[in-house]
């Protein structure tokens, strides 16, 4: 087994536990493509991670790895290195003896994924295992993707998203993973509740049309409900819980973990469907994002007088330079570009 640190060590423990970030995940999983020792190491741990437990379905790789561990395991307690509880008896020297004793100590505590490595392999080749890989939907920078969910549900997935679609999806619940902003359409289904995870939010409906958008490095997440009910629930805390009327949005800060509702206008909040660029009175560092996400250039604010600013305007399908140029004629700004970057510069009217 590869040498690698305690960070890893627990990395690879949290993804096979299923709690480590999206960013966590791609860093690892980019890792194993790129870091061959790296890859071997996980594999092993992912073995042993699954070691002496009973693997599900009769799945024939599955088992075929578990017989390879028991049998390492057991050459090791052969040689009176390992004790027959997975612990190190001595502090050998031999670096598989100090790797496996942590590792076996935590799955013989917790309940494991069996077949967690399986899972990850599936993960790489973005092909379903057993029907146990998340399938994962992206948009690049300006590209937006209409995506049809297997109980019906329409999904329009705005620029510099991503929706990941749980494996048990239409199971006894339909759950998704949104991070950037979608248009949902969904299928009618009293008996499976559909649910949209963003962050610490979760939005729940039967059947309905809304929006949400949760970008990562925005402030704020924010739900606006088209048509039907929606019941949005913060940090698992019923207290907080939200039902939102037609017409109505909640707007959660990140910030300060409050959240409060208002009205909003359908053609604002969803005119990105209809390649409609709107600004609602957005702050010039929430502008400045958008900008960025819909054109795919970095835009940089040079002023931080622009920051006390909010910026109000739709642009129908426009070149960035005609935005700007837009938005000349009734703010103080200019702009220039520096390479592939645009920097915006100016002051509040």
């Amino acid at each position: 087994m590869a040498y690698m640190d305690e960070h890893h060590y627990l990395l690879i423990i949290g993804y096979l536990e299923g709690k480590i970030t999206e960013e966590e995940t791609q860093y690892l999983l980019q890792k194993v493509q790129t870091d061959k020792e790296f890859s071997d190491a996980f594999e092993d741990i992912a073995e042993i991670w699954s070691a002496k437990k009973a693997v599900p379905n009769n799945s024939s790789k599955a088992n075929e790895a578990l017989a390879r561990l028991n049998r390492k395991i057991n050459d090791l307690e052969a040689t009176g290195l390992v004790s027959k509880n997975g612990s190190a008896k001595t502090s050998h020297p031999n670096t598989i003896i100090l790797k496996l004793r942590p590792i076996l100590a935590v799955a013989a505590s917790v309940l494991v994924l069996a077949g967690a490595f399986w899972l990850y392999k599936a993960k790489l080749s973005n092909k379903p295992a057993d029907n146990l890989a998340m399938a994962e939907k992206h948009t690049a920078p300006g590209e937006k993707k209409k995506i049809n969910l297997p109980d019906g549900t329409a999904v329009t997935l705005n620029v510099s998203s991503s929706l990941r679609i749980a494996n048990s999806f239409g199971d006894d619940k339909r759950e998704v993973y949104l991070d950037g902003e979608a248009f949902f359409d969904v299928k009618r289904d009293p008996q499976k509740p559909f649910i949209v995870h963003t962050g610490k939010i979760a939005t729940q409906v039967l059947g309905t049309h809304f929006n949400v958008s949760a970008y990562q490095n925005d402030s704020n997440i924010t739900v606006s409900l088209v048509q039907g009910k929606v019941q949005v629930d913060m940090n698992n805390d019923l207290s907080k819980r939200i039902i939102l009327d037609p017409g109505k949005q909640m707007t959660y800060s990140k910030t300060d973990h409050q959240a409060h509702v208002s009205d909003f206008m359908t053609e604002d909040i969803t005119g990105w469907k209809e390649n409609k660029l709107v600004f609602n009175y957005d702050s010039w560092s929430d502008a400045a994002k958008k900008l960025s996400r819909w054109y795919g250039i970095p835009v940089q604010l040079k002023d931080s007088t622009l920051l006390r600013c909010k910026l109000k305007g739709t642009f129908d399908n426009i070149p960035l330079t005609k935005v700007m140029e837009q938005i000349k004629i009734v703010a103080d700004v200019s702009w220039q570009m520096q390479g592939n970057k645009m920097i915006i510069s100016g002051k509040c009217n």
